[in-house]
């Protein structure tokens, strides 16, 4: 009787391993920009970040080329990362993960208060 319960419950086992591994990593960025207080402004936001340069990450190719406009970068911050009090000009750094094609997930990963 053992042996069945444990032959059922590596088959229980086999379906969450196999979900778990079907979600690649198909986009790993680096995003580095600066807080641009006068067009959040413009824009009626809380804050506004312009990003000036995107590199791969560990686990995946980078696609953020400015030529393509279908990869334009739009998002709302968590609100865990509270760059809303970063003053005009402060440096941040996020890393953009996508798993199989799909909507993205930020993480800030530094935060620098100094002026450009």
């Amino acid at each position: 009787m053992k042996t069945k319960t444990l032959s059922m419950l590596g088959a229980l086992a086999l379906p969450l391993v196999a979900g778990s591994a079907l979600a690649e990593i198909t986009q790993d960025c680096i995003l580095e920009g600066n807080v641009d207080k006068r067009k959040a402004a413009q824009l009626g936001r809380d804050v506004y970040v312009k990003f000036r340069s995107a590199e791969a990450g560990d686990a995946a190719p980078c696609d953020m080329s400015r030529s393509n406009r279908s990869r334009r970068v739009q998002f709302k911050a968590p609100g865990t990362d509270d760059i809303s009090d970063a003053p005009h000009g402060a440096t941040v750094k996020y890393r953009y993960i996508e798993r199989n094609h799909e909507r993205g997930q930020w993480q800030l990963i530094e935060r620098s208060d100094g002026a450009i």
